[in-house]
């Protein structure tokens, strides 16, 4: 019996599991492919929630009081909620899982034209900042007939890139080491049979694009594939920023841009009001298509959008 009670906490050391929390689905995926059955992972946002202005129930503070790890993801409710994260569990070790990756910026307005890329990366954004008032006087001139300003911010939907999806995979490996080098080869072990995923996806999306043209445009309703439109050369065509539709004059000029760029479908989310994008629908008599970037199957979500802007040129 004397050797009952040691043996019991000695299987409890073998099998405790490393309690993590994200702040999104596609996080969580990403994290169990690295670390399987050795940890344990809750995301906080829920399906059909906004990300931008979430707020966790009262059951998912339980899942932070005892987290050991929270990786966050730069979405607008982490402001307001990581510091009462950290007041509620003062063990809990925040890790950037984005850590390395090169940020692109969003316009908070401007439909009048498409948004390449975003249009922005982190370079032109410090390059914006440092001569402000010159290019904002510019950006008025030359492209908006409405002298409407122009503000820039930092696109936080990083994992629609695959290429981003490799650096968040390292971090995570290296902070699962860190934790719990005991099963190092097994992460390393996960760790590899992921990236070889990653790039499988991004093969894959890029047979899909590799027949329509560069800079083909696709509209969106919530800017949300702009590191995916930058990876495979698309334009992103977002009707509204930061969850607000358009007014009837922008709605109009968005309509009239639309029919100019011949665009034959718009990508909704769940997430978001999608009125706006029903009434340029049925003015253009094109496609209203619902498509999340907050999919648990990440792979298979983008190659299932690739597809769709493919299919719809």
């Amino acid at each position: 019996m004397r050797f009952l009670i040691p043996f019991i906490l000695l299987v409890n050391f073998v099998y405790a599991q490393t309690n993590i929390v994200v702040s999104i689905l596609p996080q969580q995926t990403f994290v169990e492919k690295i670390g399987a059955d050795k940890i344990n992972v809750v995301a906080m946002v829920t399906p059909g929630s906004n990300p931008h202005s979430y707020e966790p129930k009262p059951s998912q503070m339980v899942h932070i009081s005892k987290a050991d790890i929270y990786f966050p993801i730069g979405f607008g409710f982490e402001d307001t909620w990581l510091e009462k994260f950290a007041n509620q569990n003062k063990n809990m070790k925040f890790v950037e899982m984005t850590k390395d990756i090169k940020r692109i910026m969003m316009k908070k307005h401007n439909h009048h034209h498409g948004d390449k890329h975003n249009e922005h990366d982190s370079h032109e954004h410090k390059k914006h900042k440092e001569h402000a008032h010159h290019d904002e006087h510019d950006e008025h001139d030359e492209h908006d007939e409405h002298k409407e300003e122009v503000k820039y911010k930092e696109d936080p939907h990083t994992w629609t890139s695959p290429q981003n999806v490799k650096i968040m995979a390292k971090n995570i490996y290296d902070t699962l080491v860190e934790i719990d080098a005991s099963n190092k080869d097994y992460y390393l072990n996960n760790y590899n049979n992921f990236l070889e995923e990653i790039n499988q996806t991004d093969k894959k999306i890029k047979e899909i694009f590799s027949k329509i043209p560069k800079d083909s445009k696709f509209m969106v309703f919530h800017p949300a594939w702009g590191y995916f439109a930058k990876d495979y050369n698309l334009v992103q065509f977002p009707i509204e920023v930061e969850g607000k539709e358009p007014k009837p004059k922008m709605l109009k000029r968005i309509i009239e841009e639309a029919k100019k760029e011949n665009i034959k479908a718009i990508f909704t989310q769940s997430e978001f009001s999608d009125k706006s994008a029903k009434v340029i629908a049925d003015e253009l008599k094109i496609k209203v298509i619902k498509e999340t970037p907050l999919a648990t199957n990440w792979s298979k979500n983008l190659i299932h959008v690739a597809n769709t802007i493919a299919n719809n040129k």
